[in-house]
């Protein structure tokens, strides 16, 4: 079928005159009951406030009768689907049904207590115990069996060693930067020592300012920095402590 399309751009229309964009389209009369047929010509109107440089005479006739497509999808949406359709089967729909789920839960225990005030229970936390100067000794004491703890010495001018990484209360290693190095590995070595390997997190030594006078390649480094304790044996002949 062909069509001509005539574009009528800022008409007054309606008792109010309100300025508008007219389109016209034409085609020989069919059994269609659509527009107004004059002559054996069906006129259709298509009224629109989009400019000609945004949207073409063509694309306004192409959206409306490209409609019949999308009909039936439409018609599919009014129709009350069952919740479990765009629920259960869906992450973001069990999610969404969660947390509805659990507002309208705490909705309900606030109108429960408008009704019904009864004091609300609560819990108290006691304040944390301070250690105790032996659970600190305890602390920076070796292993049961080894000797005082032993680092490596400085391995180049101007640059942080094991000495530079004092051990805490707490079991943890403190860098000069303040950041603690946690115990991640144990391994005993053949002359009966034992050496636990302390390293920090990436996401402290990535953004320390401390970087080049800290890691090997300086800001290149991969990886997180790591001071590697050693416990010399003493030889008593007990049972040595678990590795990690």
């Amino acid at each position: 079928m062909v069509r001509a399309l005539y574009d009528c751009p800022d008409l007054p229309l309606g008792p109010d005159g309100m300025r508008c964009r007219l389109i016209v389209a034409t085609h020989q009369a069919t059994k269609s009951r659509i527009g107004v047929t004059r002559l054996g010509v069906v006129y259709e109107l298509f009224v629109t406030q989009l400019p000609q440089s945004a949207f073409m005479a063509s694309d306004v006739v192409a959206l409306y009768l490209h409609r019949g497509a999308s009909a039936p999808a439409l018609a599919d949406e009014d129709q009350e689907q069952d919740p479990d359709r765009w629920v259960s089967h869906t992450a973001t729909g069990q999610e969404c049904w969660q947390i509805v789920s659990q507002w309208l839960w705490n909705l309900r225990l606030e109108l429960g207590h408008q009704l019904d005030p009864d004091p609300v229970r609560t819990t108290e936390f006691a304040p944390a115990i301070a250690p105790t100067r032996t659970q600190e000794a305890h602390a920076q004491a070796p292993a049961q069996g080894y000797g005082p703890a032993t680092v490596a010495l400085p391995w180049k001018a101007g640059r942080f060693s094991g000495q530079d990484f004092p051990l805490q209360p707490d079991g943890t290693l403190r860098c000069p930067a303040g950041q603690a190095l946690v115990a991640n590995e144990r391994r005993r070595e053949a002359d009966g020592s034992l050496r636990i390997v302390y390293a920090a997190s990436l996401r402290s030594c990535r953004p320390c300012p401390l970087r080049e006078q800290c890691q090997w390649n300086g800001n290149t480094t991969a990886k997180p920095r790591q001071v590697s304790v050693r416990l010399a044996s003493t030889g008593g002949g007990f049972c040595s402590p678990p590795l990690a």
